[in-house]
């Protein structure tokens, strides 16, 4: 556990002790617990809203409003109907603070897609703190149009975006890369190139074996990772091609899924001699060195 993390349980555990003590106010107008906060917190703060204290419950409904933390909704809206009527309208306020900003998001988004300058910056500066999930692949078409004075308020969104939901983590290279415009051509020549390093220089010289050297692991693991960046960028404009490009990408798609695994499965000749393999904290899996850092080639996660 790291330590911004540890700080922050103790503090938000002191100031239920403080609740649950008589003082009112110490978890919901703690701003500590709302500046510190980060969005992996959650799985700390979630058994506290079934704690056996109604103040306690309470407050911390309060707390995650103030966050705009929406793992949750779900919780709330059964504790909304089930408990108290104290606990009932903490609920009700922190579901008007989350729709309120849910009707917001597109309205600021499509300022995005229409302005420039200030008030382009004005609204990414919302977003930096509003902007969920699911709004990756619209920010994304967004980041790819606009100009290169524009580039760095989209970085710092799709970046806060991934720092408030974890299970981005493991995509966070393919979501920060940048986005491609449409070009059949390219993409054939891409694709072809990408389908014999993989189906033919690969499956013919590797895949047999059962080991490889520690410097051909990292370079094929490099190799498969620009593929998956390139296949990922090229998602959103696949329809603006052909029947067969798409069929063609397919292909490329599953050849990699393939690759991936194959080498994910071998032994690494020269591992144990101080340049070690990284275990992936995300599957586990046998990291591989680059220039950009350490990638899994089982699942794209890279450090």
């Amino acid at each position: 556990m790291d330590n911004g993390r540890l700080r922050y349980i103790e503090l938000f555990l002191d100031s239920v002790d403080s609740v649950e003590c008589g003082r009112k106010g110490s978890i919901s107008e703690n701003r500590r617990l709302v500046s510190e906060y980060r969005s992996d917190y959650y799985s700390d703060i979630e058994p506290h809203l079934k704690s056996s204290s109604p103040r306690v419950r309470m407050e911390v409904v309060i707390l995650l409003s103030k966050l705009k933390e929406r793992k949750a909704l779900e919780a709330v809206k059964h504790m909304r109907i089930y408990d108290n009527d104290l606990v009932s309208g903490a609920c009700l306020a922190y579901l008007d603070a989350i729709g309120s900003e849910d009707d917001s998001i597109p309205k600021l988004i499509d300022t995005l897609r229409h302005t420039n300058g200030a008030e382009f910056k004005a609204a990414a500066l919302k977003l930096r703190n509003m902007a969920r999930d699911i709004d990756v692949s619209a920010l994304r078409e967004i980041y790819g149009q606009v100009g290169e004075d524009l580039k760095e308020p989209m970085m710092r969104i799709l970046t806060s975006v991934i720092s408030r939901y974890p299970e981005l983590r493991s995509k966070e290279d393919l979501i920060l890369s940048d986005p491609v415009y449409p070009n059949e051509k390219d993409l054939v020549r891409f694709l072809d190139k990408s389908i014999v390093y993989m189906d033919i220089r690969y499956r013919d010289n590797y895949s047999q074996e059962s080991a490889v050297s520690l410097e051909m692991y990292n370079k094929m693991a490099s190799a498969f990772k620009k593929i998956q960046i390139r296949l990922y960028n090229e998602k959103a404009n696949l329809r603006y091609y052909s029947d067969d490009t798409r069929k063609m990408y397919d292909d490329a798609e599953d050849l990699l899924l393939w690759a991936f695994g194959d080498l994910s499965s071998k032994e690494v000749i020269g591992a144990e001699k101080g340049d070690g393999i990284h275990r992936c904290p995300h599957c586990g899996g046998k990291m591989g060195k680059s220039i950009r850092g350490w990638i899994c080639p089982e699942c794209g996660f890279s450090i």
